[in-house]
């Protein structure tokens, strides 16, 4: 799982892909539009981003006559009582079958519907999904589109796909299979990407990426950023390969007692990317660390490979590295280990060896971190600040490198003090910015770790900074 915003990346369960055999093609799909539609309608906020302005814009003037509609209120009520959201959305999306203009569900030779729908009236659901296609003559929204979306998926072939190494999975992996694998540009999920799988009673079992669009130039059209989104791609892929292996074999009774033990020491970081339990979070390290071992193997730049790993250490996966190395190993003796599968003995080793050390290595990585030392005038966590104050300057306990990120409030853009970056001063050791603010009004701002970092290279501990002008 990877997260982009409040991007969220569901793993892809038991799933082994025999790349060679498929070619892979984004497409846009009218289901997937439609469900995102209706339950940004209901205010899923997580359906409610509006990076793609131009097409946030159609949607509202097409749609605002039908935003009382009774699936809009249907959605309302069962999203709150049963928590449909995020994944669960696109569950249902892909587990319907759409044909001569009718919506129904899929027959499936086991059901993988997201469990979040098992008290919910699905059939309810279809009905007045059908009846909200109808009446909004949604067909014709969707092909006014058509042009878009057609551009968006050649971009995306052209950026994401184009030097793509499908085969290197199965000779990674040692593994090959027969499922079909397709990718979907999600145009109206913001910033959220998602793994579903479906079983279908007379056909291989598919699994959809879900990819979320959420980057257009200054004529509207969709963007994918090599460096962004391909890394997302090379993940999702991982999963597949990865996490049907801890269910096999008792490897979850074996890893149990040392993944409960890390998974403790950095539970917090790890529920705020929707890794709820330590099973997840050694998939997700496996599929992580496979991420880097595809981009050495694929020549990237050192310094992509070691961004990505600085990446993983600061989302707290401080054991990145070290798998890393453990899975070149594991590729330096293929006689030995002919498979992923039977390289995991070693895998249950490394992680019963790393638990007694962690708190250690949290420690050490937490000192390494750099922080704020001060700020002038000190405004920090006062209640009577002036408001003409018109620059403030922010110190660092160590000298940083150039980067800056800096990022609005919990209390929203109105309480957000920051008029310009001026620049490092101090030998890199402060930052001075410029303010702009009104009498009486709360402020509230966050430096983050995404840039700024010290000069060796560790993030700096996110910092929120609020006070209040007298």
């Amino acid at each position: 799982m990877m997260i982009k915003k409040f991007l969220v990346l569901t793993i892809l369960f038991v799933s082994i892909l025999n790349f060679s055999q498929e070619k892979l093609e984004p497409k846009v799909d009218e289901r997937v539009e439609i469900v995102s539609v209706v339950f940004r309608l209901a205010g899923a906020e997580e359906y409610s981003q509006n990076d793609n302005k131009k097409y946030v814009a159609d949607i509202n003037t097409y749609f605002d006559a039908y935003k009382n509609s009774e699936i809009i209120e249907f959605i309302k009520e069962n999203r709150n009582k049963n928590g449909l959201g995020y994944d669960a959305v696109m569950s249902m999306a892909l587990h319907l079958s759409f044909k001569n203009g009718k919506f129904s569900l899929i027959k499936e030779k086991e059901n993988s519907l997201d469990k979040r729908w098992e008290k919910v009236d699905t059939k309810r659901f279809v009905s007045l999904l059908n009846q909200f296609y109808e009446k909004t003559d949604f067909q014709k929204f969707f092909d006014n589109h058509a042009e878009e979306y057609k551009k968006a998926e050649i971009e995306y072939q052209t950026s994401v796909l184009s030097d793509f190494n499908q085969d290197w999975y199965s000779k990674f992996y040692g593994k090959k299979a027969n499922e079909d694998y397709k990718i979907i540009l999600g145009y109206g999920n913001g910033g959220g990407n998602y793994g579903i799988k479906i079983h279908p009673e007379k056909t291989k079992t598919i699994v959809n990426a879900v990819v979320g669009v959420w980057s257009f130039d200054k004529n509207g059209n969709a963007k994918f950023d090599k460096n962004e989104f391909q890394p997302l791609l090379i993940h999702e892929f991982n999963h597949s390969f990865v996490n049907y292996i801890l269910d096999i074999n008792g490897n979850t009774l074996k890893l149990e007692n040392s993944g409960k033990i890390i998974y403790e020491l950095v539970k917090k970081d790890m529920e705020s990317q929707a890794y709820g339990n330590w099973e997840t979070m050694i998939n997700e390290s496996l599929v992580r660390a496979a991420v880097v071992r595809y981009m050495i193997d694929n020549k990237y730049s050192q310094k992509d490979i070691d961004e990505e790993i600085f990446i993983q250490e600061k989302r707290k996966f401080l054991w990145m590295k070290e798998l890393v190395d453990l899975l070149g190993m594991y590729q330096n003796n293929r006689k030995k280990y002919p498979s992923f599968e039977s390289f995991y003995p070693e895998i249950i080793s490394f992680y019963n060896k790393l638990a007694p050390r962690m708190k250690t290595i949290i420690a050490d990585y937490e000192q390494k971190q750099p922080k704020v030392q001060s700020i002038s005038p000190d405004v920090w966590n006062k209640n009577d600040v002036d408001p003409a104050i018109q620059e403030i300057m922010i110190y660092f306990d160590r000298e940083m490198a150039e980067g800056v990120s800096i990022s609005i409030g919990s209390t929203g853009k109105e309480h957000f003090p920051l008029k310009k970056l001026v620049g490092f001063v101090n030998d890199h050791t402060g930052i001075t910015l410029l303010t702009e603010m009104k009498p009486n009004t709360e402020y509230e701002f966050v430096l983050t770790g995404n840039k700024f970092k010290s000069k060796e290279g560790y993030p700096l501990k996110e910092t929120v900074i609020k006070f209040k002008t007298k």
